[in-house]
Protein backbone atom coordinates (compact mmCIF):
# COMPACT_ATOMS: atom_id res chain seq x y z
CA UNK A 1 0.00 0.00 0.00
CA UNK A 2 2.81 2.65 -0.72
CA UNK A 3 1.42 3.97 -3.57
CA UNK A 4 -2.50 4.78 -3.72
CA UNK A 5 -1.99 6.60 -7.38
CA UNK A 6 -2.37 4.37 -10.20
CA UNK A 7 0.31 4.59 -12.60
CA UNK A 8 -1.73 5.48 -15.23
CA UNK A 9 -3.14 8.75 -13.47
CA UNK A 10 -0.13 9.61 -12.78
CA UNK A 11 0.95 11.97 -16.12
CA UNK A 12 -2.73 13.34 -15.85
CA UNK A 13 -2.38 14.45 -12.23
CA UNK A 14 1.48 16.24 -12.78
CA UNK A 15 -0.69 18.30 -15.63
CA UNK A 16 -3.42 19.09 -13.31
CA UNK A 17 -1.02 19.86 -10.66
CA UNK A 18 1.00 22.37 -12.93
CA UNK A 19 -2.23 23.91 -14.55
CA UNK A 20 -3.26 24.75 -10.70
CA UNK A 21 0.15 26.22 -10.17
CA UNK A 22 0.19 28.59 -13.29
CA UNK A 23 -3.49 29.59 -12.29
CA UNK A 24 -2.41 30.63 -8.58
CA UNK A 25 0.76 32.45 -9.68
CA UNK A 26 -1.52 34.89 -11.23
CA UNK A 27 -2.77 36.39 -7.55
CA UNK A 28 1.09 36.42 -6.85
CA UNK A 29 1.29 40.04 -7.14
CA UNK A 30 -0.91 42.01 -4.15
CA UNK A 31 0.08 45.39 -4.76
CA UNK A 32 -2.19 47.77 -7.10
CA UNK A 33 0.62 49.17 -8.48
CA UNK A 34 2.33 46.20 -9.48
CA UNK A 35 -0.73 44.88 -11.48
CA UNK A 36 -1.38 48.38 -13.02
CA UNK A 37 2.51 47.87 -14.30
CA UNK A 38 2.05 44.67 -15.18
CA UNK A 39 -1.06 45.71 -17.70
CA UNK A 40 0.83 48.38 -18.83
CA UNK A 41 3.67 45.89 -19.91
CA UNK A 42 0.98 43.12 -21.53
CA UNK A 43 -0.40 45.83 -23.60
CA UNK A 44 2.90 47.14 -25.14
CA UNK A 45 4.26 43.60 -24.96
CA UNK A 46 1.73 41.15 -25.45
CA UNK A 47 4.19 38.36 -26.10
CA UNK A 48 3.87 38.30 -22.16
CA UNK A 49 1.25 37.43 -20.06
CA UNK A 50 0.32 39.67 -16.99
CA UNK A 51 2.43 37.32 -15.09
CA UNK A 52 5.47 38.19 -17.19
CA UNK A 53 5.40 34.11 -18.46
CA UNK A 54 6.79 33.71 -22.13
CA UNK A 55 3.83 32.01 -24.43
CA UNK A 56 4.65 28.78 -26.25
CA UNK A 57 3.81 26.41 -28.58
CA UNK A 58 4.70 23.10 -28.79
CA UNK A 59 4.37 21.18 -32.23
CA UNK A 60 4.87 17.56 -33.12
CA UNK A 61 6.85 16.45 -36.36
CA UNK A 62 7.16 12.56 -37.20
CA UNK A 63 11.09 13.00 -36.19
CA UNK A 64 11.07 15.77 -33.44
CA UNK A 65 8.94 17.92 -30.91
CA UNK A 66 9.28 22.12 -31.57
CA UNK A 67 8.67 24.21 -28.67
CA UNK A 68 8.45 28.03 -29.42
CA UNK A 69 8.62 30.69 -26.22
CA UNK A 70 8.29 34.22 -27.44
CA UNK A 71 10.72 36.45 -25.51
CA UNK A 72 10.97 39.69 -26.99
CA UNK A 73 14.11 41.80 -25.95
CA UNK A 74 15.66 38.81 -24.21
CA UNK A 75 19.45 38.01 -25.32
CA UNK A 76 20.74 34.13 -24.95
CA UNK A 77 22.19 35.61 -21.87
CA UNK A 78 19.07 36.41 -19.74
CA UNK A 79 17.67 32.44 -19.78
CA UNK A 80 17.99 29.21 -19.25
CA UNK A 81 16.57 26.25 -20.50
CA UNK A 82 16.93 23.16 -18.75
CA UNK A 83 15.58 19.35 -19.24
CA UNK A 84 14.81 17.09 -16.26
CA UNK A 85 13.36 14.00 -17.56
CA UNK A 86 10.33 14.93 -19.14
CA UNK A 87 10.33 18.42 -18.06
CA UNK A 88 11.32 21.38 -19.87
CA UNK A 89 11.69 23.99 -18.08
CA UNK A 90 12.82 27.85 -19.37
CA UNK A 91 14.01 30.43 -16.22
CA UNK A 92 15.07 33.71 -16.84
CA UNK A 93 14.84 37.67 -15.50
CA UNK A 94 13.17 40.52 -18.39
CA UNK A 95 13.50 43.82 -18.04
CA UNK A 96 11.80 45.79 -20.27
CA UNK A 97 12.26 49.70 -20.11
CA UNK A 98 10.28 52.85 -21.98
CA UNK A 99 11.39 56.32 -21.81
CA UNK A 100 9.02 59.51 -22.54
CA UNK A 101 9.68 63.26 -22.67
CA UNK A 102 6.78 64.87 -21.02
CA UNK A 103 5.56 68.49 -22.18
CA UNK A 104 7.62 69.83 -19.12
CA UNK A 105 11.14 68.23 -20.56
CA UNK A 106 11.30 65.59 -17.57
CA UNK A 107 11.58 61.92 -18.31
CA UNK A 108 9.34 59.29 -17.43
CA UNK A 109 11.08 55.81 -17.54
CA UNK A 110 9.26 52.75 -16.98
CA UNK A 111 10.47 49.83 -15.78
CA UNK A 112 9.73 46.30 -15.29
CA UNK A 113 12.13 43.85 -13.72
CA UNK A 114 11.32 40.06 -12.79
CA UNK A 115 12.29 36.67 -13.58
CA UNK A 116 9.99 33.63 -14.57
CA UNK A 117 9.74 30.32 -14.74
CA UNK A 118 8.00 28.37 -17.33
CA UNK A 119 7.67 24.54 -16.76
CA UNK A 120 6.18 21.86 -19.70
CA UNK A 121 5.75 18.30 -19.58
CA UNK A 122 7.18 16.34 -22.75
CA UNK A 123 5.56 13.14 -24.01
CA UNK A 124 8.84 11.34 -23.44
CA UNK A 125 12.41 11.49 -22.50
CA UNK A 126 14.87 13.00 -24.77
CA UNK A 127 18.81 13.44 -24.33
CA UNK A 128 20.87 16.63 -24.12
CA UNK A 129 22.59 15.34 -27.22
CA UNK A 130 19.18 15.64 -28.88
CA UNK A 131 18.42 19.01 -28.19
CA UNK A 132 18.89 22.56 -29.96
CA UNK A 133 18.02 25.94 -29.58
CA UNK A 134 17.79 29.25 -31.21
CA UNK A 135 16.93 32.80 -30.61
CA UNK A 136 16.11 34.69 -33.39
CA UNK A 137 14.42 37.89 -33.40
CA UNK A 138 12.41 37.57 -30.11
CA UNK A 139 11.79 33.67 -30.70
CA UNK A 140 13.05 30.84 -29.10
CA UNK A 141 13.13 27.69 -30.46
CA UNK A 142 13.90 24.39 -29.16
CA UNK A 143 14.47 21.16 -31.25
CA UNK A 144 13.90 17.81 -29.26
CA UNK A 145 14.35 15.26 -31.11
CA UNK A 146 12.05 11.61 -30.33
CA UNK A 147 13.42 8.35 -29.58
CA UNK A 148 13.75 6.03 -31.99
CA UNK A 149 11.03 4.18 -30.35
CA UNK A 150 8.68 7.04 -30.42
CA UNK A 151 9.02 8.35 -34.25
CA UNK A 152 6.71 7.30 -36.51
CA UNK A 153 7.66 4.69 -38.96
CA UNK A 154 5.75 3.41 -42.14
CA UNK A 155 5.55 0.17 -43.20
CA UNK A 156 3.38 -1.94 -45.38
CA UNK A 157 1.21 -4.31 -43.45
CA UNK A 158 0.85 -8.12 -44.86
CA UNK A 159 -2.77 -9.13 -45.68
CA UNK A 160 -3.53 -12.62 -45.98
Amino acid sequence: MSNLVPESWKDSLQRLSDKIGRFLDRFRSTQPADRELETITADRFPAFTQLGVPLLDMQETSDELIVTAEVPGLKKEDFTVELLGRRLTIKGEKKVAQERKRADGSMLAECRYGSFTRSLLLPYEVTDQEVTGDLSNGILTLRLKKPEAQRSRRFRVPVS
